[in-house]
């Protein structure tokens, strides 16, 4: 199959397109002008099983759609992460408008399927333990109120609406990814903390943590696979952030001392960083949002994309080992140390 990609040069989007290559798709991977295609094009370039490069942007509606003739499906990957209210402007360009023009190229070009990857931040959850969301717990309350989720969840509407017009449609919500190619240094930032023995603070809750290489194989399931109008999760271990952080720690074979900072003072200064950065000057350790999510519990369940799209979970250990030896190789963390 020629499969149309967007975001295929980011740390979700290279994964999908190592699972598209290893099931024999064509991929035509749509990136940004000056926008790193360096581990892309370690998959090969503008040759027979190859990756074929167009840059654009994804406000030029002209450019998408001519980028995705031929292609006989659309992975929608390509988006902005910031939880900051100030770059809602890009969040609304990006997220928002970008999906409505891949959506109007799709539609224009006659592809029978989106796979759109969104977030688990449009999804509800329950702030304890105890409970494990699915796809229908509603979002609420302040994680409802965030920049990025409602730019995301305004996406998936625009992806639902080209059902109206043929074009078949599935959104897959992945949790907190782990695995090769975190050049950009999502979670991966914390595997470098514990290596480096620089964990700047412990957090208190804890997250759903999935598989980078299994979210991309999930991306090619979804492709013949899974409902329209359907929304995936794709989750994997529930584990504390402590837990994960001592798993890093076990992976590495290393040892970290446990920062004594009051979790509670970080995320008031973070606030005060972000709102009042004449008060305050620095840059936020990291983003109040996220820092008020970290404080809480919140798990997903992925048991429909198990029974609908074949996805398989794996350990948190596995993640790590994946992460750990893809920053090995490519000069990230030392194979000596």
């Amino acid at each position: 199959m020629q499969v149309f990609m967007t975001g295929a040069n980011g740390f979700v989007g290279l994964n999908i397109v190592s699972a598209l290559m290893a099931a024999g798709h064509r991929v035509t991977a749509f990136v940004r002008p000056g926008s790193n295609v360096s581990y892309l094009e370690s998959f090969g370039v503008d040759g027979v099983g190859s990756v074929n490069i167009v840059r654009g942007e994804l406000s030029d509606l002209s450019a998408v759609a001519k980028a995705m003739s031929g292609a006989q499906g659309v992975i929608h990957t390509a988006g902005n992460t910031s939880c900051n209210k100030r770059d809602w402007p890009l969040l609304q360009e990006v997220n928002v408008q970008g999906t409505r023009n891949v959506v109007q190229a799709a539609i224009a070009n006659r592809i029978p399927r989106i796979v759109y990857t969104s977030t688990t931040s449009t999804i509800g959850a329950f702030k304890d333990q105890a409970h494990v969301a699915n796809e229908d717990v509603v979002l609420k309350g302040f994680r409802a109120r965030s920049p990025y989720g409602i730019s995301k969840q305004r996406a998936e509407r625009a992806v639902l609406d080209a059902q109206k017009h043929g074009v078949q449609c599935v959104i897959l919500n992945p949790a907190e990814v782990l695995g090769a190619f975190d050049y950009s240094m999502q979670w991966g930032r914390m595997v470098l903390a514990v290596h480096h023995n620089q964990v700047p603070f412990m957090p208190p809750g804890g997250g759903t943590f999935c598989s980078a290489a299994e979210v991309g194989r999930a991306h090619v399931s979804a492709l013949t696979q899974g409902r329209s109008g359907e929304r995936y999760i794709l989750g994997g271990d529930n584990v504390s952030y402590e837990h994960f952080l001592a798993v890093i720690a076990k992976v590495l074979g290393q040892v970290f001392d446990k920062p004594n900072v009051n979790y509670g003072w970080l995320y008031v200064k973070s606030v005060l960083q972000e709102k009042f950065p004449s008060l305050l000057p620095g840059k936020p350790i990291v983003e109040p949002y996220r820092m008020r999510v970290f404080s809480g519990t919140y798990y997903f369940d992925s048991a429909k994309a198990e029974r609908e799209l074949s996805y398989r979970p794996v350990s948190l250990e596995q993640m790590l080992h994946d992460c750990v030896q893809w920053y090995q190789r490519h000069g990230f963390i030392s194979s000596r140390d």
